[in-house]
Parts: C-alpha cells; structure tokens; sequence
C-alpha cells in the first residue's frame, strides 16, 4: 500500500497534493517558499525539510513515491538539488522521490509535442518530440525572457504607474500601486505623492534576489484594471499576451516542421496563476494565439485547443503513480534532466 505525492514548486509558493493507499485526495498546506535557483544551499534545504516533514505527517513513514516539479531545477543547478535532497531525506521513511523542472514535469506527463507554456512568476514554453528532444522558448530569466509573465505584467505596471505620475498617460495602476506597495515607503502625505511614488521605486530597486515575486505580485492589479477598463492596463495585458502567445506559436511551428509532413494539431496547455485568475488575459492569450497561427487552422481546417490550469499538481501526482505503476516515464535530451532518487 503506497501513498503518492505530487509537489508543485514554482517561483513563489510550494503546493503538494496527496493519494491515500485507499485514493483519497488530501491537499498539504501551502507553503509560501519555493525551490527557486536564487535561493541559497540553506533556504533549499529548509524548504525540502518542510516539504518532506509535511508529507511524513500523513504517511508517517509507509511507502510513499513523490514527484517534485521545482521551478529552480536544471542540468545547471541538477547536482545541487540531487545532492540537498538526498541529504533530506537519506533517512526518512520508504520514499522514492522524483524530481524536474516544473515546465519538464509537464512535458513528461503528457503526450509528445503538446505545446506547454507556464506562466506564472515567470514563464516559458516548450514541448518535447516523439524522440526525446525539447523545443523551448523562454524560461532564462528575466533579463532576457519571462514573456508575458507576473513579473512582466507586475514591472510593466509598476513603470506604467511611475509614468503616469511623472505626467504621462493616465491610469488606475498609479493608486494600485500606492496601495499596494505602501509599507515600502516612510512617506505619509496623501496629498503629495511624489515622495511615496519615488520611496517605492528606490525601494523596489533595491530589493536584490527578493525582487520577482514582490514585482510579480503587482500583476493581478494590472489584470484586474484592464478587466475594470483602464486602458493603460489592457495595453500592457494585450502586449504581455502577444509575446506569451508568439512562443507559444514558435515553439509549434518548430515542432510541426520537425514532423517531416505529418499534420501536428495545434494543443496548447496553459498553467500558472496568471491565465488561471484573469480571464481577459486568457482571452486575449487565445485570440492571439488563434492569429499566429491563423495560416495554420486554415491549412488542416482544425481550431487551436488551448487548456488552462492553475499548477502542475495533477501531472506531478500522475508522475509519482508512475513511480511504482509505470508506463515509463519518458527520456529527454541531457540538457533537460531529471533525477528518480530512493530514501536509504
């Protein structure tokens, strides 16, 4: 008799689900730390720690096979995270544990060249191919990527709302702002913002490896203003949307012309709380997503078919079934790992 974990953790929170031997589902309470690669060998391990002590609370030591979807796993950080875990949970019950990428998690629990975009604290979409290669766009930070992320939509705003009080284009994102990220700023006068509004960008500024989640917490006033009309709002939705949805197109033509003739429908998997909560970025996701490849559903007269969910606990506990189950789970390329690992 075996209990089963799914873990989903991703740039901000942990979630965990779990399988009682007689198939009751039990969800573990939220943890408001995850297992990013920003965080030190210190935090990773006490998150694991209470990861792991939270799922020994309901099996209290009986078989249990776990799958973690960690946001901050990778053939760059793999050893890092093998090693902390096994150092975890060396001794700790009859556990076999599996662990990926939170995008990678995806991939392996659905079938070949479903096209899988996560958009949450960040984001990233990718598929794999029916020989183990993984098309991706996105998923390198910030900097460079994170289309149409919280992050993305939470900084966007945030310049849109300092624009606005400099005398740009007005907006509803200015009092969000104000509001949202008062306690950043000393500054009491209600009637100067001037001071409050650059306390807080200062502030912001200079929060180092805490900034993205506090930036992408920022990204549910910007949808909810553009459902409410502002129209600074639904610019930066409909332009986080674009570049969301153009990934998610160039990762299918790349996998449709890898197909050497055979018709690739057009499936798409949203998953992160960003589609989940806001349904006008949803829709506006999926009717951009419908004009990319307009060339495509007219080509083999089928509609684009775009799911949406708010994490990845179904396909982690469907990875950890499949643990003790089977079928197998699938092989990737080396760059895209993950690690099947026993407690001793």
């Amino acid at each position: 008799m075996t209990f089963f974990v799914g873990i989903d953790s991703g740039g901000t929170h942990t979630n965990m689900r779990l399988i009682t031997p007689e198939g009751e589902q039990k969800s573990i309470p939220e943890l408001d730390r995850s297992l990013s690669s920003n965080r030190s060998n210190t935090d990773l391990r006490e998150v694991l720690r209470d990861i792991f002590a939270s799922i020994l609370s309901f099996t209290r030591g009986e078989a249990t096979c776990v799958w973690i979807n960690a946001a901050g796993y990778s053939a760059a950080t793999k050893k890092r995270f093998d090693d902390l875990l096994q150092e975890v949970v060396g001794d700790v019950g009859n556990l076999q544990i599996g662990i990926s990428n939170d995008a990678i998690g995806l991939l392996l629990a659905h079938d070949s060249e479903y096209v899988v975009t996560i958009a949450g604290t960040g984001s990233v979409s990718m598929a794999r191919t029916p020989s183990g290669g993984v098309v991706k766009r996105g998923g390198d930070e910030w900097v460079v990527a994170d289309y149409g992320s919280a992050f993305w939509l939470g900084l966007t705003g945030i310049r849109s709302a300092y624009s606005a009080w400099e005398g740009g284009p007005d907006t509803a994102l200015l009092k969000c702002l104000l509001e949202r990220y008062r306690s950043f700023s000393e500054e009491n006068d209600e009637h100067d913002t001037g001071p409050q509004v650059q306390a807080i960008a200062r502030s912001l500024g200079s929060l180092g490896s805490n900034l993205k989640p506090i930036v992408a917490s920022f990204a549910p006033d910007v949808t909810r203003q553009a459902e409410l009309g502002d129209e600074e709002s639904q610019k930066i939705v409909r332009r986080a949307a674009d570049e969301l949805a153009s990934a998610s197109a160039r990762v299918y033509r790349e996998v449709a012309a890898q197909a050497e003739g055979r018709v690739v429908m057009p499936r798409f998997l949203i998953s992160g709380s960003v589609a989940y909560r806001s349904p006008f970025y949803l829709e506006t996701v999926k009717s951009s997503l419908d004009q990319f490849l307009f060339d495509v559903r007219e080509n083999i007269d089928h509609a684009v078919e775009l799911n949406h969910q708010l994490n990845g606990l179904s396909e982690a506990l469907s990875l950890a079934k499949r643990l003790e189950d089977g079928p197998p789970i699938p092989q990737l390329v080396a760059q895209f790992p993950y690690a099947v690992l026993r407690s001793s």
